[in-house]
């Protein structure tokens, strides 16, 4: 399905890695280019503004792939007081998901057997018929799932009739987001399960909480 509403906040410049360690409360120095992190972001008072897929797609090029929020404008925000060198744009990024048991026989046979190899939440940059896309081992069920970032708005048709012919073998069909799934995996919903007013305690994310990491972080 399309989630293209999943728009994604980018972090680039020297002081890219300070600045997102400054954004959450989870310690980053164990996310590796290649990989990616579910995490939180929190407020002054330690509400929750969104809970992202951080992506770090180089040693100073970091995503955050969030929910409907004011995310971008609070990391603007944040820049502008911090003093570090970075820039906080929204690139030309939107995703989709293919999520379900054969969801990863339909990914290789699009990108080839790097999909087996691919750990939960690492992904891999790559072209598709010259489709620019990063492929991330993610998605909002508990299913073997995949997501699809395309890098060019200019080409979502494109890669939809892509996928849908790579999947007709494997009986595939275009939804929305699979509730009962996300509900059964305990995935919390932000904006309906969690908001500003919630710390992390209190919904039950204090595993993504790293309170002695070595650098400070709002809230």
């Amino acid at each position: 399905w399309d989630v293209s509403v999943e728009r994604q906040t980018e972090i680039t410049g020297r002081d890219a890695f300070r600045f997102a360690s400054l954004l959450t409360p989870r310690d980053l120095r164990r996310c590796r280019v290649g990989q990616g992190k579910y995490v939180l972001i929190t407020d002054g008072d330690g509400g929750i503004v969104n809970d992202p897929v951080l992506l770090r797609l180089g040693e100073t090029h970091y995503w955050l792939a969030g929910a409907d929020s004011d995310l971008l404008l609070f990391a603007k925000g944040v820049a502008w007081h911090a003093g570090m060198d970075v820039e906080i744009r929204e690139p030309d990024v939107s995703p989709l998901q293919v999520q379900g048991p054969k969801s990863k026989h339909v990914v290789q046979s699009l990108f080839g057997d790097r999909v087996t190899e691919l750990s939960y939440y690492h992904f891999f940059e790559a072209e598709l018929d010259g489709i620019p896309v990063v492929v991330t081992r993610t998605g909002w069920t508990g299913e073997v799932g995949f997501e699809v970032y395309l890098r060019d708005s200019a080409r979502g048709l494109d890669l939809w009739e892509r996928i849908m012919e790579a999947g007709r073998p494997y009986n595939i069909r275009p939804t929305g987001p699979s509730d009962i799934r996300r509900i059964e995996a305990g995935i919390l919903n932000y904006g309906v399960d969690m908001t500003l007013e919630n710390n992390p305690f209190e919904v039950g994310l204090e595993r993504l909480l790293d309170l002695n990491k070595e650098t400070d972080f709002i809230g």
